[in-house]
């Protein structure tokens, strides 16, 4: 099937990236275009300058790579991606499965809290979920909406938009969503001694820095990072309870190497320092 787009705003010429970009306050939502692209051919697009409205993209098939926070990461089925206004975005295809993803853009009063109130905050956004037809199926009725110029269309499209959105938001965050960060949390736990990155951590899961932040706090209630000294400060109250080793030596064994800020985040965390904290445990 050939590729599908629809204009509610006429503005910019044939081929423009920002063709249909604009931004208004005068309705709540406001659908300026929206379509369903294919193709097997490997492509690269580039906006250095951003759209005027907000940007949603749902992949349905095939693999495309979006630069974010300086890394690169993998949108693949089931990925729901979406720009922010005066957002600098570029993304790229290489061949493979044919590549096809659902797009709109979109502006209006209402636009920026129905993101975050749907939970896609910050932006950009970007989080892969089980491919759900749901999405899929609010995108046809937005498209039959375009083609039938009903009466009240403007307010047709909106009230669909909205739909996709809470789609998207239902998919991505249900109990059911299999987005449970598994691997970067495995992880942690078999390298907490070591030096962890935030970036090394979203990579694993295919997220955004910021948004693998926000999503681990919604998932295991703390930052990655007191998560990760947790671990940290609960294997050294194992080792002074169970072993000879100095201070210096068990700071080392998890992850500081030095030993003085070992023992101040030691007692920040426990209330006693090591010294004191071995004294009272120490197992025979």
């Amino acid at each position: 099937m050939k590729s599908l787009s629809y204009y509610s705003v006429q503005n910019g010429e044939k081929g423009d990236i920002n063709k249909c970009s604009m931004a208004s306050s005068e309705y709540p939502l406001i659908v300026n275009c929206a379509g369903n692209f294919r193709t097997p051919f490997p492509f690269s697009t580039n906006n250095p300058s951003g759209r005027k409205d907000f940007y949603i993209m749902a992949i349905q098939k095939g693999e495309l790579e979006i630069p974010l926070d300086g890394k690169g990461f993998i949108a693949r089925s089931g990925s729901v991606i979406i720009f922010p206004p005066d957002y600098p975005y570029s993304y790229s295809y290489f061949g493979g499965e044919p590549l096809e993803y659902l797009w709109v853009h979109f502006t209006g009063s209402y636009a920026p809290s129905l993101l975050e109130e749907c939970g896609f905050s910050p932006l950009p956004f970007f989080a892969v979920a089980e491919s759900d037809h749901r999405i899929s199926d609010k995108f046809s009725k937005l498209f039959e909406a375009f083609e039938a110029k009903r009466r009240l269309q403007r307010q047709e499209l909106a009230c669909i938009l909205e739909q996709i959105v809470l789609s998207a938001s239902k998919t991505i965050f249900s109990d059911d969503n299999p987005r449970t960060l598994e691997k970067s949390v495995r992880y942690i736990h078999s390298s907490y001694n070591k030096k962890i990155s935030i970036p090394e951590l979203a990579a694993m899961e295919n997220l955004s820095n910021s948004r693998y932040i926000s999503l681990f706090n919604q998932c295991m209630g703390i930052s990655p990072s007191a998560y990760i000294i947790g671990l940290r400060i609960g294997a050294a109250c194992d080792l002074l309870e169970t072993t000879d080793m100095s201070i210096k030596q068990i700071g080392i064994l998890v992850g500081y190497s030095d030993s003085h800020f070992f023992s101040k985040l030691f007692k920040k965390h426990v209330g006693v320092s090591p010294k004191d904290y071995k004294f009272k445990n120490k197992k025979s």
